[in-house]
């Protein structure tokens, strides 16, 4: 499990996040969402310790300031929103990182199977700046999955911390991607994922928390916070769940969708 209590983040003495509690199980996809500039990714950054915080952060039941860096990187992934690669590595080249950052050194069996998991294969040798936004970005995901390449190793779940993995995707790479999360999910690992698309969301999230002003206003289990009421107060919006809209033109929903050979 990762559980934090009361983590308060300010940049520049500014407050950003104020006293927020998360919880994530594993064997489930949890999100957090909420709208722009509310705190997602200061607070995923925070449970990655990659900004100065206050409060309480345990991985597994351990503090996360017990864990040695290399212990870290053993029982979990991370996907910051942008990851920039200054040097003319090959698409191979940037996924085998993931492999000396875990505990499959050497392997590159799991190199080939986790870019047939996000859908690269045959990207092998193609320079990783000649690749598209959304290709990159799938690229960096094989990388991070192959750092946690089990879901559970020595009966302890490992973790895959995400910061929007599929705002740069089609809708077809999208369900590929989030497919793949469910199943890391399923076979007993944990996922957290900063999210913007809420139908997405809606889709296959296990539990969700909303951050608002820098606040969790709502988290549990998804039907209890994708409501109209906690909607509508993060948003500031009127929000409806599961409404067709009136006099409706053309709509397309991922629920409706199936990925082709799955």
């Amino acid at each position: 499990m990762i559980s934090a209590r009361d983590i308060r983040v300010e940049f520049s003495k500014k407050p950003i996040l104020h006293g927020v509690d998360f919880n994530a199980r594993p064997g489930e996809v949890t999100a957090i969402v909420g709208p722009n500039g509310s705190g997602k990714t200061t607070l995923l950054r925070a449970l990655t310790d990659e900004v100065h915080w206050t409060g309480q952060i345990s991985v597994n039941d351990r503090d996360i300031h017990a864990y040695k860096p290399w212990e870290l990187a053993a029982i979990r992934g991370v996907l910051p929103q942008i990851a920039t690669i200054a040097f003319p590595f090959t698409v191979i080249e940037v996924v085998r990182l993931g492999l000396t950052s875990g505990t499959h050194g050497g392997e590159d069996r799991i190199v080939q199977q986790a870019l047939q998991r996000v859908g690269l294969a045959g990207y092998e040798n193609r320079f990783f700046q000649e690749l598209s936004g959304g290709e990159q970005q799938r690229a960096h995901l094989a990388r991070v999955l192959c750092q946690v390449w089990d879901p559970m190793r020595d009966g302890t779940p490992r973790w895959l911390l995400l910061d929007e993995p599929v705002a740069s995707l089609d809708i077809g790479h999208q369900l590929l991607i989030m497919n793949c999360l469910q199943d890391f999910a399923r076979r007993g690992g944990g996922v957290v994922a900063v999210m913007h698309d809420l139908n997405l969301t809606a889709m296959v999230a296990d539990a969700v928390t909303m951050i608002a002003r820098g606040e969790a206003i709502a988290q549990g289990p998804l039907p209890e916070v994708f409501t109209d009421l906690w909607l509508s107060a993060a948003y500031q919006c009127d929000l409806k769940t599961n409404a067709v809209p009136p006099n409706p033109s053309a709509f397309i929903l991922p629920q409706t969708a199936a990925l082709r050979g799955h």
